[in-house]
C-alpha cells in the first residue's frame, strides 16, 4: 500500500487509466513540472505525494498512521480549547454583571479583550515556532492560559478582569494557531481536506461546548468556576501534551537533508529542544511581518476577508448576543441559556463537517482525474457557496463549518511552506470578529432583532462574491504572482 493511508473506492475507480499516461506532476504552488521516475512517491490512487516525504523516519510526514491521529486530536482539542477558553463565562455574563455592577453590554468586553489579543499574539508565537519549535511554543501557551484563568477568578474590579482575559488570550490564540502548521507538518495534499476538517469541527466547536457547560457551572457555583473550569481543562490538555506530543518541525530544505546524520528518537522528539531546532533558520525582525505580507496574493487575501465576517456573523454574533436576548426576551437563566445556544450550533457544526473534508478531497481528486492528474486547489472552493447561501436562510453554522474546512485546505494547497502565515491571517480573522460586540446593540435597537439578523445575513452572502472570482481565476493570479520567497522550505 502506498504512503498516505487507504484508498477511497468512490475515486478509486478508474484512475489507473490516467495515472498510466501521467509520467509528469505539476506543483499546485508554483506550476513548476518535475518528471516521475522510480524515486517518485506515490499516493494511494497512483498520483504523486505532495510534498514528497524525506527518507528520513523521524519526518512527520513518514510517521504512522496511528500517531498522526493522536497529533491530530491533541491539537484539535487544544484549539477547540481557544473559543473555550473565550466563551466559557458568556452563558454567566448576567452574574458577572451583577458582581461588577456594570451592564451586560460592558462586561462582555472582557471577552472581546480577549478574542482581541488571541488574534494578534499568533504574530510573535507563529516566527517563533518556526525558530524554536511547535511544541515550546504550544506548552508555553498552555501554562499561560491556565495560570491567567486562575488570576481571572481572583479579580475584583472589571478592568481587571479585562486585564487578565487580555494576557489569557495572548495564550489560547498561539494555542489555536499552532495547530494549522503542526497538521501541515503532517499530512499529504490528498489528505488535508478531511483532517483539516477534523480540526475545524474542533475549532468551531469550541464556543458551542463552552456555552452547554458555563451556564450551569455558573448558576450552581459561582461565576469563578467559570474561569476555574477551563483551567483545570487546559492543565489536563497540557499535561497530556507533556508527554505525548512530539516535535513536527522538519525542513524539506536541500540544506537541511543533506547535512541532517540521524533519526532523532522519540524521547528526542519530546525533550531535545535545542537539537529539534532547524540550524539554517535563524529568527529576524522581518519574520514578524511575513503574516501581512501573505496579503498581497489573492489566495490568501480573500479567504481572508470571507472567514472573517463568516466567524463574526455566525460564530461570534450569537456568543456575544444569545445571554441578553435569551435572558430578557424568555428569562431565561444561565444553564438553560447554555443549552439553547450551544446543541443548536454543535449539530450544525457536525452536519457541516459531514458535507466538508471528505468531500472537499472527493472533489479535488476527481478533476484531478479530468485533467491527466493535475491538482488545482481552486477545486476545493466550490463547496464554500454553501455557507453562503446557509447564512440567509437561517443554517449559518453548518456553512461556517464546510467553509472553514475548504479554505484552511485551500490555503495550505495553495502556500504549504507559508501555511503557518496563513494560519496567523486566520486566527486574526477571529480576533477581528470581536467589532461586532460594539455594534450589535445598537443596530438592535434601532432596527429590532429581525432585521438586524436579517440585513448581517445578507452581507455575508455579498461577502463571498470575491471567493466566486477566486474560483474562475485564482490559478492565473498566483501563478503571475509566484510562490513567496520566504520559508520555502517547511
Amino acid at each position: 500500500m502506498a504512503p498516505g493511508g487507504s484508498p477511497d473506492p468512490r475515486i478509486e475507480k478508474g484512475l489507473e487509466d490516467v495515472v498510466e499516461n501521467v509520467d509528469e506532476y505539476i506543483d499546485p504552488q508554483d506550476g513548476s513540472r518535475h518528471q516521475i521516475d522510480s524515486t517518485t512517491k506515490l499516493d494511494p490512487h497512483g498520483f504523486p505525494l505532495s510534498p514528497q516525504p524525506s527518507d528520513f523516519k523521524d519526518d512527520p510526514l513518514n510517521w504512522s498512521p496511528r500517531l498522526k491521529l493522536s497529533v491530530l486530536l491533541q491539537v484539535s482539542i487544544m484549539a477547540l480549547l481557544g473559543p473555550f477558553n473565550a466563551a466559557e463565562p458568556n452563558p454567566s455574563l448576567n452574574l458577572l454583571s451583577a458582581a461588577f455592577h456594570t451592564p451586560v453590554e460592558i462586561v462582555t468586553y472582557s471577552t472581546t479583550t480577549s478574542i482581541i489579543t488571541g488574534g494578534l499574539s499568533p504574530f510573535i508565537l507563529i516566527p517563533l515556532s518556526h525558530v524554536y519549535g511547535r511544541r515550546p511554543v504550544v506548552l508555553f501557551c498552555q501554562l499561560l492560559v491556565i495560570f491567567t484563568h486562575i488570576g481571572t477568578a481572583y479579580t475584583k474590579t472589571l478592568g481587571a478582569l479585562i486585564a487578565v482575559r487580555a494576557i489569557n488570550g495572548l495564550g489560547f490564540g498561539g494555542m489555536m494557531a499552532v495547530g494549522t502548521p503542526i497538521l501541515n507538518d503532517m499530512y499529504f495534499m490528498h489528505e488535508r481536506g478531511e483532517k483539516t476538517g477534523v480540526y475545524t469541527i474542533f475549532v468551531t466547536n469550541g464556543a458551542h461546548v463552552a456555552v452547554l457547560t458555563g451556564g450551569w457551572i455558573g448558576q450552581a457555583a459561582g461565576w469563578q468556576w467559570d474561569f476555574y473550569y477551563p483551567a483545570l481543562v487546559t492543565t489536563v490538555s497540557f499535561l497530556v501534551a507533556l508527554f505525548f506530543l512530539p516535535e513536527t518541525m522538519f525542513s524539506r530544505g536541500p540544506r537541511f537533508l543533506e547535512e541532517k546524520r540521524g533519526e532523532r528518537t522519540w524521547k528526542q522528539l519530546l525533550w531535545d529542544f535545542k537539537g529539534n531546532m532547524i540550524p539554517q533558520r535563524k529568527l529576524r525582525p522581518m519574520d514578524f511581518m511575513t503574516s501581512l505580507i501573505m496579503l498581497k496574493y489573492p489566495s490568501v487575501s480573500i479567504p481572508f476577508f470571507f472567514y472573517t465576517w463568516s466567524w463574526t456573523f455566525i460564530n461570534i454574533l450569537p456568543a456575544v448576543s444569545m445571554a441578553k436576548i435569551y435572558a430578557s426576551v424568555y428569562g431565561f437563566k444561565s444553564g438553560t441559556i447554555g443549552l439553547c445556544t450551544g446543541i443548536p450550533l454543535i449539530i450544525g457544526c457536525l452536519v457541516g463537517e459531514l458535507t466538508g473534508g471528505r468531500l472537499s478531497d472527493y472533489i479535488l481528486l476527481r478533476r484531478a482525474r479530468g485533467r491527466g492528474g493535475i491538482f488545482k486547489p481552486e477545486d476545493r472552493l466550490y463547496l464554500t457557496f454553501l455557507s453562503a447561501i446557509a447564512g440567509p436562510v437561517g443554517v449559518g453554522v453548518y456553512g461556517l463549518q464546510v467553509t472553514s474546512t475548504c479554505l484552511y485546505a485551500y490555503l495550505s494547497d495553495c502556500y504549504r511552506p507559508q501555511t503557518p502565515e496563513s494560519a496567523v491571517l486566520m486566527n486574526l480573522s477571529r480576533g477581528i470578529s470581536f467589532v461586532v460586540g460594539f455594534f450589535w446593540p445598537t443596530m438592535v435597537a434601532n432596527i429590532g432583532y429581525a432585521w438586524t439578523w436579517g440585513s448581517l445575513a445578507i452581507v455575508l452572502l455579498l461577502c463571498w462574491t470575491p471567493v466566486g472570482a477566486l474560483m474562475i481565476w485564482g490559478e492565473k493570479w498566483r501563478l503571475r504572482l509566484g510562490p513567496p520567497t520566504f520559508h520555502q522550505y517547511n
